[in-house]
């Protein structure tokens, strides 16, 4: 399950590059909902009964990815053939990793494994249409596997992980809240790997649900754990 810090954590010591909004509010990242309160990184991978197609929400197949789509290279369109625009949403981004997953790993509470219309079995993805990013949110929010087009770091993304801040914000004040997964594997700097988050967090940003799969696509990694590079454009 993520966790959200204030970027995922920590207060944003920047507004982060190219953001217009204001620096991301504060929260405990403990609070969680009724439907995220057994996620899989607490109990196996299978807190829900795994539902037999993508859930409520999900209205469009153009959410789910193509089968015939092929990852893009960096700054390319990600292949599969153009489609009508998706619809445009106003949303909270923040991000979680490696550290501040909980618990601290790669599990996700909605892995592929467990039936779910997912694409992984653990925290991942290049980016592209084919293999979006996981990202966290509340399931009323948002339905396990929707797939969403971030454009402000040039990356699709699919819905696989429970975030308890996130289902705070949906259920006490309607704030469309995302907690996208950042690139790490343990062995990184976790104050790296936290302040990347919080550079990258955006209070408010657009982002595109049920887009087509010829959006530009950027596969570079936001956060490199091997030599803790935080990048500063897409």
């Amino acid at each position: 399950m993520a966790i959200v810090l204030v970027a995922c954590g920590s207060p944003a010591s920047q507004a982060g590059p190219g953001d217009d909004g204001a620096a991301p509010e504060g929260g405990d990242s403990s609070a969680t909902s009724d439907s995220d309160a057994a996620s899989a990184s607490d109990a196996g991978g299978t807190a829900d009964a795994p539902p037999s197609a993508v859930e409520a929400g999900v209205t469009d197949a153009s959410q789910s990815p193509a089968s015939d789509a092929s990852p893009g290279g960096d700054a390319g369109s990600d292949g599969g053939a153009p489609g009508d625009a998706g619809t445009l949403m106003s949303v909270y981004v923040t991000f979680y990793g490696w550290a501040d997953n909980s618990p601290p790993g790669n599990s996700i509470a909605y892995p592929k494994s467990g039936g779910y219309p997912t694409l992984h079995n653990g925290a991942g993805g290049t980016g592209t249409y084919a293999d979006p990013i996981t990202f966290a949110t509340d399931r009323t929010e948002l339905a396990v596997g929707t797939i969403l087009y971030v454009p402000f770091i040039e990356k699709y993304v699919v819905m696989e992980d429970s975030c308890g801040q996130c289902a705070t914000d949906w259920t006490t004040a309607h704030k469309a809240h995302i907690d996208l997964w950042m690139n790490s594997n343990g062995t990184e700097s976790s104050a790296s790997l936290l302040s990347c988050e919080s550079q990258w967090t955006r209070s408010s940003t657009s982002v595109e649900s049920g887009p087509p799969p010829d959006r530009p696509v950027t596969t570079r990694p936001l956060f490199d754990p091997a030599t803790n590079a935080c990048r500063t454009s897409p």
